[in-house]
């Protein structure tokens, strides 16, 4: 038997919440995808045989996804907008209070 595996990321550390990683892991075993490795609290390690590739076309969602939770756009727009008010804050008062 052949084996596929695949790593599934979040940007936040979802996998510290042990109901939150059983939410996934069950949504994932719909696909026939079995925990192989708890890396850290943002990434697991899956596995599945290869003949559950059948299966496939019969999901409602795509069986080779490889992130949850937040998406990284919206991390990274937010941290861009948070960085920008922090640096005007500063430049405010480095220009106007002397």
């Amino acid at each position: 038997m052949s084996q596929e595996f695949k790593t599934i990321q979040a940007q936040t550390p979802l996998f510290a919440d042990n109901k939150k990683m059983q939410e996934v892991l069950a949504g994932e075993a719909k696909a026939g995808w079995d925990l192989l490795e708890k890396e850290d609290n943002y990434r697991i390690k899956l596995q599945r045989d290869i003949s559950n590739r059948e299966n496939d076309k019969n999901l409602d969602s795509d069986p080779y996804a490889t992130t949850v939770g937040v998406s990284p756009i919206l991390t990274y727009g937010l941290t861009a907008t948070a960085t920008l008010a922090i640096v005007s804050v500063i430049l405010y008062f480095a220009i106007w209070i002397q």
